[in-house]
């Protein structure tokens, strides 16, 4: 469902290389990012799934970390499922951001950290870097769960991983900008991204405690 052109490099490097692995999975309608990573992880068959941004602005080699932090916490739940969630973290990169960012995107930024921790969680600091790494059971508790298809979906999921009471950990990470690589360019797409997100941190919250969503343990 997307326009750029993230399937075709998929399929330019597949092309290249004997790797049986790597698939591509095209979406027919546009999902949101957080509907295209729940069909990614559908198809997913490793122990361990690696939630990643198509533009590398993670340095993969920061998976290690990731690794070794989530089997430092993982646990098994009475059902026998293995559960840990490592969560690739930029906060420590935060001053040096401000000072290169625009001052209207510093202070949505604060907002929309106050508003994670008034409405979700106040144990991760950076809960928007699309670099995460889930067991296997996790990935399929989370993911079976989910409403939200868009950007505030990682909300969602840690939402729902102190829910059910599963362990994560925050990783620092290497992370650099990828000029050309965000959809939000201009300043009315900075304000109308972080209302979107704002009404749907406010929905997750208001959902669950209302009852309107229920989250359910996969058995």
């Amino acid at each position: 469902g997307s326009k750029d052109l993230t399937s075709e490099v998929v399929n330019n490097f597949k092309a290249t290389r004997s790797i049986n692995s790597i698939k591509s999975i095209i979406l027919n309608k546009n999902k949101g990012k957080g509907g295209a990573v729940k069909a990614g992880v559908s198809h997913s068959k490793g122990k361990y799934i690696l939630m990643a941004d198509a533009d590398g602005a993670t340095d993969i080699t920061d998976l290690k970390e990731l690794y070794k932090e989530i089997k430092n916490i993982e646990i098994k739940d009475k059902n026998n499922y293995k559960l840990g969630l490592a969560i690739g973290s930029r906060a420590h990169l935060e001053g040096k951001s401000i000072a290169t960012r625009a001052f209207y995107r510093t202070i949505l930024m604060y907002g929309f950290h106050l508003l994670v921790m008034l409405m979700c969680t106040t144990k991760v600091r950076d809960t928007q870097c699309g670099f995460k790494l889930f067991t296997r059971d996790t990935a399929y508790i989370l993911f079976s769960n989910i409403h939200l298809q868009r950007w505030a979906f990682d909300i969602e999921l840690i939402y729902l991983s102190e829910y059910f009471h599963i362990p994560f950990v925050e990783v620092q990470v290497n992370w650099q900008e990828i000029p050309g690589s965000k959809l939000i360019q201009t300043k009315f797409d900075v304000v109308k991204t972080s209302l979107i997100m704002a009404r749907d941190i406010i929905c997750v919250r208001l959902s669950y405690l209302f009852g309107i969503w229920k989250a359910y343990h996969i058995n």
